[in-house]
């Protein structure tokens, strides 16, 4: 057992030996204030002084402005992310993701709403006094945990925070019993038949799922149509892997069963980047279901514990939040709503920010449908 002790007390380490290195950094980014350290002077020059507009490195300025200048409209994928970090920095890629993802307008929108219920929000539901809109009665949630949820509990992968957030502001919430460690085809199936039995009384159904889940709920909603989904209003995608994980295909994470128990090979199979951007290619959800892309994008300095031991092996293939790429964390449509300095986990007031995200959800499917989209 000293390989997998060694493995674990270096994983602890890292998070502490990135927050203690690097460059002190203040900002600002997609509305949201940022104070840590990053990998590189660039990455510290790009916030604290291309994004405020102080330019004061001309031949940096003009490096940077070329990025800019060959943007295609479109979030950039995974390949730009990761030419970004070789040129520039991680970190520099992840900061420029995050100022893409806020440069759209209907993002920009919704993060505007969202900020104003969640400061609302944090006061409130911890009084007991936050409430849902009025037009919440004529909602429910499906929530869809994740990865061996049945057993690795630590990680919040049955989502009980948000689910009993969820019930103290009077939404109806229902749990999907998925295989814990199935494949995300098997899974999908039992996705279908929640859905298809949430149909019946006659509420709209907003599905939330978390990592693995995503391309469970995805190819779901998918395999349904836009026949078997016309009560599906939304779609909250948070920290989805739907694209699969390298952390699979480089085996970074080799004494998982050690820890666990044996797992269903199936579904260790299932998210592998081959199969799970093969499967992306497929998904079609209907355009009727609002998708909410909540993410995460750590910097160097802010990632956490759990998500260290992934984050920095994963480095090689660009921006990551531990577990997953980021451009491989949202479902193209819809709005994405970034958590700038939090990681895949997406731990810090997690109760607060469900209540806060559907709440927005709601006024904006009630007052606001008619923003236009990126198509998908």
């Amino acid at each position: 057992m000293k390989a997998p002790m060694n493995f674990f007390l270096l994983c602890l380490a890292l998070p502490f030996l990135a927050a203690c290195s690097g460059h002190t950094v203040r900002g600002r980014v997609d509305e949201q204030a940022i104070e840590t350290r990053v990998d590189s002077e660039v990455a510290r020059y790009y916030l604290e002084n291309y994004l405020a507009g102080k330019r004061v490195d001309a031949g940096l300025d003009e490096r940077i402005d070329r990025v800019y200048q060959s943007a295609n409209g479109a979030l950039p994928d995974r390949d730009e992310l990761k030419r970004l970090s070789d040129e520039f920095s991680i970190d520099f890629a992840a900061l420029y993701f995050a100022d893409r993802i806020g440069r759209i307008p209907a993002n920009r929108s919704f993060r505007k709403i969202f900020d104003q219920i969640y400061a609302s929000t944090r006061t409130a539901l911890p009084e007991g006094r936050a409430r849902l809109p009025a037009a919440a009665a004529k909602y429910e949630a499906l929530v869809v945990p994740s990865y061996l949820y049945k057993r690795n509990l630590a990680n919040g992968a049955a989502l009980a925070a948000p689910r009993e957030a969820l019930g103290k502001v009077g939404l109806p919430c229902y749990f999907v019993e998925t295989q814990d460690d199935g494949s995300v085809e098997a899974n999908a199936e039992l996705v279908m038949s929640a859905i298809r039995a949430r149909g019946r009384d006659g509420r709209r159904l907003i599905v939330i799922s978390a990592s693995k889940s995503s391309p469970e709920v995805a190819l779901a909603l998918t395999k349904l149509g836009a026949a078997g989904t016309r009560h599906v209003a939304a779609w909250i995608n948070a920290v989805g892997a739907l694209k699969g994980t390298p952390l699979i295909d480089d085996n970074v994470l080799p004494e998982l069963e050690w820890v666990v128990g044996k797992v269903d090979p199936a579904g260790t199979a299932s998210m592998t980047t081959a199969a799970g951007r093969r499967r992306f290619k497929s998904f079609q959800v209907p355009e009727q279901v609002f998708v909410v892309n909540l993410i995460g994008i750590p910097l160097s300095g802010s990632v956490g514990f759990r998500a260290g031991r992934g984050y920095f092996p994963m480095r090689k293939h660009g921006p990551n939040d531990g577990m997953v790429l980021l451009a491989d964390t949202v479902y193209p449509g819809g709005v994405t709503l970034a958590q700038v300095g939090s990681d895949h986990f997406l731990m810090y007031s997690l109760d607060v920010t469900t209540v806060a995200l559907v709440s927005t959800m709601i006024d904006w499917l009630e007052n606001l449908r008619d923003v236009a989209f990126s198509p998908r």
